[in-house]
């Protein structure tokens, strides 16, 4: 599966998040690289689009993250989720078998909601 800089179809984030500064970030250990990554977020129902010649944003119409390789089997990500499905987000990287932190911060950055790990 292709994915450009221009994405693929799917959800795309909806209005009131999209002007939100990032809220959400973290890390997925053990992870295949980052194209393997995204396509399997597109398989899913996803958008994805190549934001670098080796990073992807991938999103929904309540998360939107850009996935960042920082070696060659861990990513980091940053974006924005709705914070009421930091769970959902979660639960998704569980779903694909992936082993995941997440940090959800309030919305001026000053405070550390929650953490979450699996």
């Amino acid at each position: 599966m292709e994915i450009t800089s221009g994405g693929t179809t799917g959800p795309r984030l909806a209005g009131g998040l999209a002007v939100l500064d990032n809220n959400v970030y973290g890390r997925l250990h053990h992870a295949p690289r980052a194209q393997d990554l995204a396509e399997m977020f597109v398989r899913a129902g996803w958008r994805a689009r190549a934001s670098s010649w080796t990073d992807y944003e991938v999103g929904h119409e309540w998360v939107r993250v850009e996935l960042v390789e920082a070696s060659p089997d861990e990513h980091l990500f940053s974006g924005v989720v709705d914070p009421s499905r930091v769970d959902e987000l979660a639960a998704f990287f569980a779903g694909l078998g992936l082993r995941y932190s997440i940090e959800l911060w309030s919305d001026d950055q000053t405070e550390l909601v929650r953490e979450l790990a699996g």
